[in-house]
C-alpha cells in the first residue's frame, strides 16, 4: 500500500463518514486502514450492513441506519442522468432516517481530532467538526463542489457550449445540493429542534481557510484543472486490499488459465430491474463472438459453464489484469481499477457520476462507447465485445495509462494531506 507506520507524530483520533454502496464505503475503509498503519486511531461511520467489512480490516465501526441498496435502486432505475430526480429520490430516502443518522454521526465524532466526510455527508461532517472546534476534510470519489471551465458537473452533459457553460453547471448543481440539503434539514429540525443549526458552507470561498478537498482518483485519468483552488488535491485512487487470508477459488483460477483472457461483465453493487436482462445479453453476446466471459455479479449464479465463469466478489486488482476487456457500470472505483490494470474498458452507466466516467474513458480512447444501461442489448454488446478485444489501439492506450497509474500511491498522498492538516491545526493551537 505504500503507507508506513510511525513517523514521529502523536497518534490522533480520526473519524471517517460515508454513506452509500460498497463503492462509496470501500475507499474510506482503505483510507482508514492506511491511517491505522500510520499509528492513528480510526472510526468508520457507514451503513450498518458494512459492519463485517470494517471488522475484516480491524476498523472501529459506527453503524448508520438505512438500506443503501434502496438508494442504489432509486438511482439506477429512476434517477437516470437527472440530478433533480436524484435529489428527489435522495430526499425521500434520507428524510425518514436523518435523525437516526445524525445521532450516530454525533457518536462517531466524539473525541475526534479530525473528521473526513464524503460528499453526501458534507453538511453533517462539517457541522460536527465546527461544533467540536476540529478540522474537517472533504473526500470525494468524483469532482463535486469545485467549479471549473475544463469539464461539466458530473450530472450534466458535455455540450459544446464552452467554459462558461461548464462553470455554470457546477454552480447550478452545487446550489441544488447546498440549498436542498438545508431545506431538508430545516424540516428535520422542526421535528427535532434540539439539533444544531448547520455550519457555514465549507466551500463558499477560495482562501486557505477552506475545508480541504481530497479527490480519490488518478490525475492521469482526470488531471486537476488549472482554475481549481489550492485546497483541492487529486491524490490518486484508494484501493482496498484483499481481505486478510483471501484466496481465489480454484475453479476461477482453472477457468482463467484455460484459454485467452476473457471478457469481464459486471455492474458493481447496482440493484437494477435491468440486471437480469443485461446478464443474459452479456452471455449471448460473448457466445456470438466466441469469447469466454466472466460475470461479476452474485445474481448470475446459474450462468456458469465451460465458457462462462461467475466471480461474485473478488478484488479487482487481482481479477482485472487477467481480462481482455472490462465492461462495467462506470463507478469511480471500478473505472480506476480497470484503468490501473491496463486493459481496455467500456462503461455502461446507470446514472450521474457513472455517466461522467463513461464519457471520460471514451475521451481517453480506452474502449468502445456504450449506451446507457437501460438502452443496452445483446447486439450492441456483441459489437462492444468484438471491438474492445480486437482493436489494438484500445489495448495500447489502456496499457500506457495503466503504467502511469500503477506508479501512483493515492493512499500515501491522502494520508500525508490529512496529517498536514492535523499538524497545521496543532501549530495554530500552540500559538494561541
Amino acid at each position: 500500500m505504500g503507507v508506513e507506520t510511525g513517523g514521529g507524530r502523536k497518534p490522533r483520533q480520526i473519524t471517517l463518514m460515508t454513506y452509500g454502496s460498497r463503492g462509496d464505503v470501500a475507499p474510506f475503509a482503505a483510507l482508514g486502514l492506511a491511517l491505522q498503519q500510520r499509528g492513528h486511531s480510526v472510526r468508520l461511520a457507514a451503513p450498518h450492513g458494512f459492519a463485517p467489512l470494517a471488522e475484516q480490516y480491524g476498523l472501529e465501526f459506527v453503524p448508520l441506519p438505512g438500506n443503501p441498496e434502496e438508494l442504489s435502486r432509486e438511482f439506477a432505475d429512476q434517477a437516470g442522468g437527472s440530478w433533480l430526480r436524484m435529489v428527489k429520490g435522495m430526499t425521500a430516502h434520507v428524510l425518514p432516517l436523518a435523525r437516526g443518522v445524525f445521532d450516530q454521526l454525533q457518536q462517531a465524532a466524539q473525541g475526534a481530532d479530525l473528521i473526513v466526510h464524503s460528499f453526501l455527508m458534507t453538511d453533517a461532517g462539517h457541522t460536527l467538526a465546527r461544533r467540536q472546534g476540529i478540522p474537517d476534510v472533504s473526500a470525494q470519489l468524483f469532482p463535486v463542489f469545485l467549479p471549473t471551465r475544463a469539464f461539466p458537473n458530473v450530472a450534466m452533459p458535455d455540450w459544446p457550449l464552452g467554459g462558461g457553460y461548464r462553470w455554470a453547471t457546477h454552480a447550478l448543481n452545487t446550489a441544488v445540493f447546498r440549498y436542498g440539503a438545508r431545506l431538508m434539514y430545516g424540516q428535520i429540525r422542526r421535528l427535532a429542534p434540539e439539533l444544531p443549526a448547520l455550519a457555514d458552507w465549507p466551500f463558499a470561498g477560495r482562501g486557505q481557510g477552506q475545508t480541504p478537498v481530497l479527490l480519490a482518483y488518478s490525475p492521469a485519468l482526470l488531471p486537476p484543472p488549472a482554475d481549481w483552488p489550492p485546497y483541492a488535491h487529486v491524490t490518486g485512487y484508494w484501493p482496498l486490499p484483499a481481505a486478510p487470508g483471501w484466496q481465489p477459488r480454484p475453479e476461477w483460477v482453472r477457468f482463467l488459465e484455460a484459454g485467452a483472457p476473457p471478457v469481464y461483465f459486471g455492474l458493481g453493487s447496482v440493484r437494477s430491474q435491468h440486471l437480469p436482462r443485461l446478464l443474459e445479453a452479456a452471455v449471448n453476446a460473448a457466445r456470438a463472438c466466441g469469447l469466454r466471459l466472466v460475470l461479476g455479479a452474485p445474481q448470475a449464479a446459474g450462468w456458469g459453464g465451460e465458457d462462462v465463469c461467475v466471480v461474485a466478489e473478488a478484488p479487482h486488482e487481482w481479477l482485472f489484469p487477467r481480462m481482455g476487456l472490462v465492461v462495467h457500470h462506470g463507478g469511480a472505483g471500478t473505472t480506476g481499477a480497470a484503468a490501473a490494470a491496463g486493459v481496455p474498458q467500456t462503461a455502461v452507466p446507470f446514472s450521474v457520476d457513472q455517466t461522467f466516467w463513461a464519457r471520460r474513458t471514451r475521451q481517453l480512447g480506452l474502449g468502445p462507447a456504450a449506451p446507457a444501461a437501460r438502452n443496452l442489448d445483446s447486439a450492441r454488446l456483441e459489437e462492444i465485445f468484438r471491438q474492445g478485444v480486437e482493436d489494438a489501439q484500445y489495448a495500447r492506450r489502456a496499457a500506457e495509462l495503466g503504467q502511469r497509474m500503477r506508479a501512483e500511491d493515492g493512499l500515501s498522498a491522502a494520508v500525508s494531506r490529512i496529517e498536514a492538516c492535523l499538524d497545521l491545526t496543532s501549530s495554530i493551537g500552540r500559538n494561541l
